[in-house]
């Protein structure tokens, strides 16, 4: 051992009194040095880490630490693995403690090591009363998984402007001071806690600790299940009800609850704290039941009659139900996949592969035709385990109603024939929402309904004049250019056409930060990146109609084949199957009918049933911009007879989409690449 290291030698006054050699006392006045130097307690772990080095892990070294601490008269270790020195253990003994903070947090998941926190709350308690409470989101810089938000009601948007873990790292800890932590499974919130100072560079929390989970399974026995809101309601505490878990209403409640299980410790004749921690240590654990993977319930065979080819798979219950479409570019590794997990893998498709009977496929024979059949197949089955695609019949609109003598911004559920403009639909009914109420709080239009038909729509003015949110058309105020001068600019904003009204509403931004009104701006950056995300969409739904006028030239399913489909204001309204070496004037004969049939039907506006196949379809095309197997079509009178030439003389290695994308993508790479530097691109290329 090297004993020149800071804090080796002991203290003048030094509690160490070891027997044995001069290694173990060398070792143990060190670490009564370093536990000093913490304050008087430290985590184990951080001890091993200086007493030992950072090499190998804590639980070798931890057996040869407390069997030579053990004879350390001033040194103890306290339950939850902290060690202390004799004037700090002493400080836990005596009363039964009457203060205490509360800690909990929300997390995007079970393990501490691999999540993070998104919410933490710390509530202070003294003489049986709350005193103070804290409560903070936090940005987890990742997704938060769906599970979480319906538990907790805490979505990416949340926490999207809230800070960084770091950045409180300091309050967290100053606010937790040297008090007892107190906690429902405190062990689970201490680990996250630890793990996210760790992350920020400070020192773990080492508080005692009592746990409320172990001491009401201890003082209230008769509880079949001692979760928080069982425990609350068994103590009769108000918000014990079941609901969303929020990090400050579960701290508040868990406080409640020790100060009744405290009071219940006292009447059974507990003293201290020490005493009380003797009887909430935590069962063993038994040992973790290992799932059983999905081939234990279903048949593994199924897998041979599935093809190694791109398509869509169908599985169906025992009721012949669909219960769940997927899509894949390999649909025997795909669907392998769900054999190979355990039951309940994902909450999503928890009791999928109980229910599952039999599987059906469809093969096709490119990735767009599986995308788009994928879509069609979820909005005609409904399965249970969609979720995705399937409310495409909720997607709201957003409607101004131009015909209108003064025009209003509203939502609409479907589209009418009645003069307004249409725009959507949107397949976020919260971005649409956001962005209509945005639009009313900024632009003077009215939002009223009424219909402006008759005398009884004149008179009686609402809130809205008084706050300046509206011109005032029902009491004459309003001037009709100015008023709709506002409209114009509302639908070309909304339409992704012009960038006024977004100045305007940007303009409010930085006015509330300089008026250091952040809680404004930071609402007003939530809703514009909202409204522009919505633009977005409508935007490219536009350019969608008016550019998507193409012969696409896809492999097809079927050897010696390909598909040619006809897209037409961004929908596919025809397709066919042609043999490789067939004649060009049979095919620009069907290709020529089937664009006489769309001059004399047409295709409406995007609606519910439409606007998930355009978007995936106005995906894929940029995507593949400029591909040879792209061909755009001249819509006011396309050559049919050179365009089927052109599909015919095609090669089948022009038609791998994937191959091209990979070249183009390595091309791109190159020219990006420094000129004067070709060492280094071959480096790279490596």
């Amino acid at each position: 051992m090297d004993e020149s290291r800071p804090g080796s030698e002991p203290h003048d006054q030094s509690v160490v009194a070891a027997s044995g050699s001069d290694a173990f006392l060398s070792l143990a006045r060190r670490a009564e040095a370093f536990i000093t130097e913490q304050g008087g307690k430290t985590a184990e772990d951080l001890l091993i880490s200086h007493v030992f080095g950072s090499s190998g892990s804590p639980a070798l070294w931890r057996p040869l630490l407390r069997d030579v601490l053990s004879r350390c008269e001033g040194l103890s270790l306290r339950s939850d693995g902290a060690w202390l020195l004799a004037s700090e253990a002493a400080k836990t003994k005596g009363d039964l403690l009457d203060e205490f903070v509360v800690i909990d947090v929300e997390t995007t998941g079970l393990q501490a090591s691999r999540q993070r926190i998104i919410e933490i709350a710390i509530a202070r308690f003294a003489g049986g009363a709350s005193q103070y409470a804290w409560e903070s989101l936090c940005n987890p810089e990742r997704k938060i998984p769906a599970y979480i938000v319906k538990l907790t009601g805490i979505d990416d948007e949340m926490v999207g402007e809230a800070p960084a873990f770091a950045a409180i790292a300091e309050q967290v800890v100053e606010l937790l001071g040297e008090a007892v932590v107190v906690g429902h499974n405190v062990d689970f919130d201490l680990a996250f806690l630890n793990e996210e100072l760790k992350r920020a560079g400070r020192l773990p929390v080492v508080n005692d600790r009592l746990d409320t989970l172990a001491l009401a399974s201890r003082l209230a026995p008769g509880l079949r299940k001692p979760t928080l809101a069982a425990v609350a309601q068994h103590f009769g505490l108000r918000g014990s009800g079941r609901g969303r878990h929020r990090a400050g209403t579960d701290a508040a409640l868990t406080g409640e609850v020790a100060v009744r299980l405290l009071g219940l410790a006292r009447e059974a004749g507990y003293q201290s704290l020490e005493e009380v921690k003797a009887i909430a240590r935590p069962a063993t654990r038994r040992p973790r039941e290992r799932m059983p993977k999905a081939s234990s319930v279903v048949d593994r065979s199924i897998l041979t009659k599935i093809p190694r080819a791109t398509g869509v798979y169908i599985m169906r219950d025992a009721n012949d139900r669909v219960v769940y479409v997927g899509k894949a570019k390999n649909l025997r590794d795909r669907v392998g996949s769900y054999f190979s997990q355990p039951l309940g893998y994902t909450r999503k498709m928890d009791g999928l592969i109980e229910s599952l009977s039999r599987i059906e496929v469809e093969v096709v024979g490119s990735e767009l035709e599986a995308l788009l059949l994928e879509s069609q197949l979820i909005r005609r089955y409904q399965p249970r385990y969609n979720t995705a695609l399937r409310a495409h019949e909720q997607y709201p609109f957003i409607r101004v109603d131009i015909a209108n003598p003064w025009p209003r911004v509203s939502l609409a559920k479907a589209r009418k024939d009645d003069g307004a403009r249409y725009f959507g639909p949107f397949r976020s009914a919260a971005t649409a929402r956001k962005t209509v109420d945005l639009i009313n709080r900024v632009v003077p239009l009215r939002t009223c309904t009424r219909s402006f038909r008759d005398a009884r729509s004149y008179g009686s003015p609402c809130l809205q004049l008084d706050l300046g949110r509206c011109l005032g058309p029902c009491v004459g105020r309003a001037d009709r250019d100015e008023y709709r001068e506002y409209v114009h600019q509302v639908v070309d904003y909304i339409d992704g056409r012009d960038e006024a009204l977004h100045d305007v509403l940007w303009q409010g931004l930085e006015e509330a930060a300089e008026a250091l009104d952040f809680e404004r701006a930071s609402r007003l950056r939530r809703e514009l990146a909202a409204s522009l995300a919505l633009t977005a969409a409508q935007r490219r739904l536009r350019e969608s109609v008016e550019s998507n006028w193409a012969l696409l030239v896809t492999p097809s399913a079927e050897a010696g084949y390909r598909e040619v489909m006809l897209i037409a204001r961004g929908r596919l309204w025809a397709q066919a199957r042609v043999a490789d070496g067939s004649e060009p004037a049979a095919l620009a004969e069907r290709l020529g009918r089937s664009w006489e049939r769309f001059q004399r039907i047409g295709l409406g506006a995007p609606d519910h049933d439409s606007v998930d196949d355009m978007h995936i379809l106005g995906s894929w095309l940029a995507r593949h911009e400029g591909h040879p197997a792209l061909l755009p079509l001249d819509a006011s009178g396309p050559d049919w007879l050179a365009l089927a030439s052109r599909v015919l003389s095609l090669r089948r290695e022009e038609l791998d989409f994937d191959a091209w994308l990979k070249a183009r993508n390595m091309r791109e790479a190159d020219w990006d690449a420094p000129a004067d530097e070709p060492g280094e691109d071959v480096m790279l290329d490596a």
